[in-house]
């Protein structure tokens, strides 16, 4: 376990150095489409809107071909909405945190993706020719996407799944397989088999302004494909703070903010 958590800790290094600021990582003032053969450039540090808070994604049916229009009306599954409404989150109309039965409340699971951009913290690219490593500031921990290849046949579930990526002009273009079952999508609780397959797409659009792009299947948890959009700015200053999930700061926040405003009057 010592060796495991050494050899993690020896390449997490190696990527925050190669993500540190240099000529090569530094944005150009003008940012410009990528020619066709040309890695477009995606470094900076991306997070939220001021004022934006984590948010939730722009909801899209594509088979009504309404990318980018709000929707209520993903499509569940009956067993899907009937867990959905069972949760207990921390956000969201059944918002609890008392009981709460959020994965990443409860137990400091990790939240995996899509639900990490959603937290109003940081995130970065660091491209190299192999492999895209994607940093974020949450965890912290940092994600791998291996660069024109196909996937592994039937690879185990994980937290993060298998990532494997190609641009396609100057879009970045993420595939993803292989998750667990075990995270929701979002803050509010919707569910997700181990069939998830997500698509992302990064552009950017303008210097200050990186636009994701996302197609959720999952045939077992949705009746069809759904899609999503969010949007991220530019931000200043790096990676000043680590956020870490820690069930003893959960404890404290509960007995110090949320025991004295839910307990009963005396």
């Amino acid at each position: 376990m010592r060796n495991l958590f050494l050899h993690s800790a020896g390449v997490l290094l190696g990527v925050l150095a190669l993500s540190a600021p240099s000529g090569a990582q530094t944005s150009p003032a003008n940012s410009k489409p990528a020619a066709q053969g040309q890695v477009p450039d995606l470094s900076g540090d991306w997070g939220n809107p001021v004022g934006a808070g984590g948010g939730g994604f722009i909801i899209s049916d594509p088979g009504e071909k309404k990318a980018g229009t709000p929707q209520d009306d993903t499509p569940y599954q009956p067993w899907a909405l009937a867990k959905l409404n069972s949760e207990r989150p921390e956000n969201g109309p059944h918002a609890t945190f008392e009981n709460t039965t959020d994965p990443r409340l409860k137990y400091c699971d990790p939240v995996g993706v899509p639900r990490i951009y959603l937290i109003p913290t940081q995130f970065r690219f660091v491209q190299t020719p192999d492999i895209v490593y994607l940093l974020y500031q949450y965890g912290p921990t940092w994600r791998p996407v291996a660069m024109n290849r196909g996937h592994r046949q039937d690879p185990d579930p994980t937290w993060w799944g298998e990532s494997v990526g190609r641009y396609e002009g100057d879009t970045l273009v993420i595939d993803t397989i292989g998750f667990n079952d075990k995270t929701w999508l979002d803050h509010v609780g919707r569910p997700h088999s181990e069939e998830l397959h997500l698509v992302e797409r990064f552009r950017r659009i303008n210097h200050d302004t990186l636009q994701m792009d996302l197609l959720f299947e999952d045939p077992k948890t949705y009746t069809r494909p759904w899609a999503g959009r969010k949007i991220f700015v530019l931000q200043h200053g790096g990676f000043e703070d680590a956020y870490a999930c820690s069930m003893s700061e959960y404890e404290h926040f509960r007995q110090s903010v949320v025991d004295p405003v839910t307990a009963p009057k005396k």
